[in-house]
């Protein structure tokens, strides 16, 4: 990758490029810093450059702060895993992780982050110091007794209904949930097959949820969601510096698709998702990145948003 670049992000992709060309652009440095790809994985530092190349101003966001997800000592993405059993393969996707991840989602739904994580560690006390594994916990909730003993690490009882359905999903289905999970990462109707699939089939997931577990649980490099206040926020500071982008969204747009969130008089503007996606598609394949530098870009304080962006991967 070269080490200057120009901003593409104001103008239309590759297809329609002649009109940028006749534009006076400000050369921008996007280099990336040596220790930030000595510290990620080739995969990502990819990712990175596809992201730079279209938008080099994102350059100071992307580099505020590390991607633990995807950072080089991250295990490869193969076939599933079974904690569950003693016959694992290290070249796996950790059936474990994955239930731990969607379990925690379920956790921290609708209440803080340190309501959320108070209650992750009452439930890890409990469980001798780890997170039970999807049949240990389903057999747990099967015991009136115990159940009650869970209960009081501080979930309510639709929380626990709702990892219950979790646990029993992945204890009965484990042959399926492999296929599922371990669909080819490149076919985007793949992430819609699975986010589809965990919604119909386990109480308390939702489209969002789902999405997210696509990025947390199976590291999916092109997900993106607009029905997210910070994801809303976020595009909202982007695109307030970049006029001539957004007149060509508004420009091109071919249908309508309204944005769920209220408005609850922010200082801030709340465009429709179908804008907020048609930017994004810019990004791809690499529009989860993308997806994580508007969450970075949704506060004044980029490195809070760093924090809580890395708590919320590590959960």
């Amino acid at each position: 990758m070269t080490n200057l670049k120009r901003d593409r992000i104001d103008g239309d992709n590759d297809n329609d490029n002649e009109g940028l060309n006749n534009k006076k652009q400000k050369l921008v440095d996007c280099r990336l810093p040596s220790h930030f790809i000595e510290l990620h994985s080739e995969s990502f530092i990819e990712a990175c450059n596809h992201v730079l190349e279209v938008d080099p101003t994102l350059l100071p966001i992307l580099t505020a702060g590390n991607f633990s997800q995807y950072l080089k000592s991250d295990q490869s993405i193969g076939t599933c895993k079974d904690h569950n059993n003693n016959n694992n393969n290290n070249n796996t996707v950790d059936l474990q992780e994955c239930f731990s991840k969607l379990a925690n989602a379920i956790i921290g739904q609708q209440i803080s982050n340190r309501a959320a994580r108070s209650i992750r560690e009452r439930l890890y006390n409990y469980f001798d110091g780890q997170f039970p594994a999807f049949k240990t916990l389903y057999d747990s909730l099967q015991d009136p007794i115990i159940r009650k003993e869970i209960k009081s690490c501080g979930l309510s009882d639709r929380k626990l209904i709702y990892l219950e359905s979790l646990s029993q999903y992945f204890n009965e289905r484990i042959k399926e949930i492999e296929t599922l999970f371990t669909l080819d990462t490149n076919d985007y109707e793949n992430d819609q097959r699975i986010i589809d699939h965990l919604v119909k089939n386990i109480k308390g997931i939702g489209p969002w949820t789902a999405s997210m577990f696509l990025i947390t649980g199976l590291k999916r490099q092109n997900v993106f969601t607009a029905d997210d206040l910070g994801i809303a926020r976020g595009f909202s500071n982007y695109i307030a510096t970049r006029k001539e982008l957004l007149n060509d969204l508004i420009e091109r747009r071919t249908s309508i698709k309204r944005s769920k969130i209220k408005h609850k008089k922010y200082k801030w503007k709340i465009y429709d998702n179908d804008i907020i996606e048609s930017c994004a598609q810019k990004f791809e394949p690499h529009r989860t990145l993308f997806m994580f530098l508007l969450w970075r870009l949704s506060s004044d304080n980029i490195e809070d948003m760093v924090k809580i962006q890395e708590e919320f991967m590590q959960n």
